[in-house]
């Protein structure tokens, strides 16, 4: 029969990117074998003509096709160049076709990018078009493809824009214009935010310069960093100085107003635009600005004191005095009832009394420092009500940073404050929480205004919080000076390790003292001594390392070596060695150290040890470890495979038996002797679960910062008496506990949570802890809100009459 076609399947063969289709009477598929066809094809097949379209060189020499359900292999394949596909019985040409360039909106993409300062930013942009499209990538009117800034990649499908480590500059709109010569070019625009601080301000300008002020204006940055400018930071600097000082941090307008200028300095200014991925560029003047005037407004104007008739004020000098003397400071009155302002008082100090006052008068007063150009800008307070004065009672510790006081051992602890409060408050000292009480040692001095405490030959147990309390029976308040006594290390923390010995030397190590005497460790000094002689022979005295060579042994002979921490008070006392023979053969380790056991469950238990003193000249390869219940007279191997670690968990183990265990440490010459056998331990759970939440934690009262929690004990101790209880608090929208902080354990069943946020919510768990570890959490409490309790209103204070109305 003659060969015709029904299906023709010809877009995978010649990577035309799409399967081209036509319809003819008959089935015949077509594969391609041994080769990949990249050209036109022809074939003869019984005087038959195929076409295949494309056209690059052709390079295949076989077709195999199917007809009739038998397969024979065609050779003898000629490649052409026509664009059609054609045969007797097809009568339509096949042509691969062309369409314009477009965006391929059947994958994903975006056209909105957003990142943060210092990240790279990647524009994927998928395309679609035959001919494959052409890509031109501008920003403005400028052409991308030159600029090293950007790396672009393009297929046929798809073209990429890279913008490694973006900053606020390369915020913008990015356009894409993609043609192929058939239809009209596409221009796709993406935008690009990157989140940074701000860029500079622009136009920063002086304005109504005065004596000691002026105002400062500036217009907002042209980029914003991807987020609303939330303040500006306004710095000034004398010329002469080098560094800015911050006016303001919290300017929220375009313009700010300095004062307290100095007439006789110049100053430079600045001004910087902050959000809140924080601080821009800052925009300087370019020339320095005197400010001449009236003098400065006085500063940190307080009222110290009050009486029934009298309020006495203070406050500080202005910064400058507009370049004349002050001659005075005048102080003004207002009661609240009235409109225009009195004379109070003047003086020529920065303290003064105004007196003739109206009792529980609500009054506002002001201050102006005056000199011979006039009277500057006012300070205000108010209102203030005419009252005797109630001062909370405080304590200064300026004269100990960071309530801080380092004494050296065997010298004095002296620990004066200063003390203000009215009434004049009682004082006592406490030590580490507890009652410091007078003694030989101890002494306690106190005049009108200053209290102090002397403890005479310090030792080391002196150390610790010392405290001051006040009491005015009103408030009491605590201030906290933390002593550190200075001297000698610690011995350092052994044993002394031999990490290797040898004929003529021996390597040993140590451990830094817990205790560094609160100065750094400056040296080590190392010494040995023959076991048959008393005297001890120095090494070297500035050992700075943990870990020391000794040379020049005698081969044979029994050594110990001793080790003394030194810092800038002195010399510790010695860490002493275990004795040794120096030899090359290797021995058997020494014992490890004694077991212990800790995380005890019913069914198994956690064990370490300290390694050999001794490893036998040889490097420890691992241990062994045995176990005993306290009924049992055999010792039983725990592990099946030599233990690297000095830990290891043991499990299997019966609920209620006690448990011992003891070490083996294994070098290359064998095994060592065995350890000091642990503490029994008993095999039990930890301390049980709580009740269920609706009975765990409850509140009993709850005040704007602080809650008073009380909660149950746990259904069972664990068969062990209950140390303490951990109580943790988590905010509303949090996903995190944090533990409550108490400056003694908690062992009752009540705790008052305190320095917590009015108007927040709050949920809390508590958590026992016994000699076997911390048990579950109780169930979360209900959401408690801190605010102040809500009382019914007070009777009215006076009831009027109006014998004018008429009851009906």
């Amino acid at each position: 029969e003659p060969l015709s076609l029904k299906f023709l399947m010809i877009g995978y063969m010649v990577e035309l990117g799409e399967s081209l289709l036509a319809t003819i009477p008959m089935p015949v598929k077509l594969f391609l074998c041994k080769a990949m066809m990249t050209a036109g094809v022809y074939f003869q097949e019984k005087r038959k003509k195929i076409y295949f379209k494309n056209h690059p060189p052709f390079k295949a020499s076989n077709l195999l096709f199917e007809l009739n359900q038998h397969e024979r292999l065609i050779s003898s394949l000629v490649p052409i160049n026509t664009l059609t596909c054609v045969n007797e019985s097809i009568t339509e040409v096949i042509s691969a076709g062309t369409f314009e360039a477009d965006l391929d909106l059947d994958v994903a993409m975006t056209t909105q990018y957003t990142a943060k300062a210092g990240r790279d930013v990647k524009v994927f942009i998928p395309l679609k078009g035959r001919p494959t499209p052409n890509v031109t990538w501008r920003r403005g009117d400028r052409n991308m493809s030159g600029d090293n800034r950007y790396t672009i990649t393009s297929t046929e499908r798809a073209t990429t824009l890279l913008i490694p480590k973006v900053t606020r500059d390369d915020c913008g709109k990015y356009v894409l214009e993609i043609e192929n010569g058939v239809g009209e070019p596409k221009i796709v625009t993406i935008s690009v935010k990157v989140l940074d601080s701000p860029a500079t301000c622009q136009k920063l300008m002086i304005k109504n310069v005065t004596r000691g002020k002026l105002t400062l204006s500036w217009e907002p940055p042209l980029v914003d960093g991807g987020s609303p400018v939330t303040n500006y930071i306004v710095e000034k600097k004398a010329s002469t100085m080098k560094a800015y000082q911050v006016i303001t941090d919290e300017c929220l307008n375009t313009s700010y107003k300095v004062s307290g200028l100095e007439e006789d300095i110049a100053y430079f200014f600045r001004v910087s635009a902050q959000n809140e991925f924080g601080v821009g560029d800052t925009c300087e003047t370019t020339e320095p600005v005197r400010a001449t005037e009236t003098p400065g407004g006085v500063k940190n104007l307080v009222m110290v004191d009050s009486t029934k008739n009298s309020v006495t004020l203070q406050w500080s000098r202005p910064d400058h005095d507009g370049g004349s003397h002050i001659t005075e400071y005048i102080i003004e009155k207002r009661a609240q009832d009235e409109v225009n302002w009195t004379l109070g008082a003047k003086c020529k100090r920065c303290s003064c009394e105004v007196t003739g006052l109206r009792e529980n008068a609500l009054m506002d007063f002001r201050v102006f420092a005056k000199n011979e150009k006039g009277n500057s800008d006012f300070s205000q307070i108010g209102p203030i009500t005419v009252m005797d004065l109630i001062i909370p009672p405080e304590a200064s510790l300026i004269d100990y940073p960071n309530g801080e006081l380092a004494v050296r051992i065997g010298q004095n602890i002296h620990i004066e404050l200063p003390f203000k409060g009215k009434p004049r408050p009682a004082i006592s000292w406490l030590k580490d929480n507890f009652p410091l009480k007078e003694s030989e040692k101890i002494r306690f001095r106190t005049t009108d205004n200053k209290t102090a405490v002397t403890v005479r030959g310090v030792k080391k147990e002196h150390a610790g919080q010392y405290t001051l309390v006040l009491d005015n029976r009103i408030i009491k308040n605590y201030f906290d000076i933390n002593v550190i006594t200075l001297g000698p290390p610690l011995v350092p923390t052994g044993p002394i390790r031999f990490d290797e010995i040898k004929a003529q030397s021996v390597i040993i190590s140590w451990d830094e003292p817990k205790e560094d005497g609160g100065g750094e460790i400056t040296c080590y000094s190392v010494e040995k001594r023959e076991t048959s002689q008393a005297n001890w022979k120095m090494v070297c005295s500035s050992v700075v390392r943990t870990t020391f060579k000794i040379p020049n042994l005698v081969k044979g002979t029994h050594y110990q070596f001793r080790v003394r921490a030194e810092n800038k008070f002195g010399v510790s006392e010695p860490l002493i060695s275990s004795e040794i023979i120096a030899q090359h053969q290797y021995k058997p380790p020494g014992p490890p150290g004694k077991p212990v056991a800790y995380n005890i469950t019913s069914d198994g238990v956690t064990i370490r040890w300290e390694a050999p003193g001794f490893d036998g000249g040889s490097p420890i390869l691992g241990y062994h470890v045995e176990k005993k219940d306290r009924n049992s007279l055999l010792w039983q191997k725990v592990n099946s495979t030599i233990i690297s670690n000095r830990e290891y968990r043991i499990i299997g183990l019966m609920e209620g038996l006690e448990y011992s265990f003891r070490i083996y440490a294994e070098n290359n010459a064998g095994l060592s002797p065995v350890s000091e056998q642990s503490k029994h331990a008993l095999a039990m759970s930890p301390v049980g679960k709580y009740r269920l939440a609706s009975t765990s934690v409850y509140a009993t009262h709850v005040t704007g910062d602080s809650i008073t929690l009380c909660w149950t004990r746990p259904r069972s101790d664990g068969g062990n008496e209950i140390k303490h209880y951990i109580l943790e608090r988590r905010e509303k929208k949090s996903l995190h506990w944090v533990k409550v902080s108490s400056k003694r354990p908690i062992t009752e069943l009540r705790h008052r949570v305190t320095n917590l946020t009015e108007g927040n919510e709050y949920e809390f768990r508590v958590m026992a802890e016994n000699g076997a570890g911390i048990g579950p959490a109780s169930s979360t409490s209900r959401l408690f809100k801190c605010r102040e309790p809500t009382s019914a209103p007070s009777a009215p204070t006076v009831i009027k009459v109006d014998l004018a109305l008429t009851l009906i």
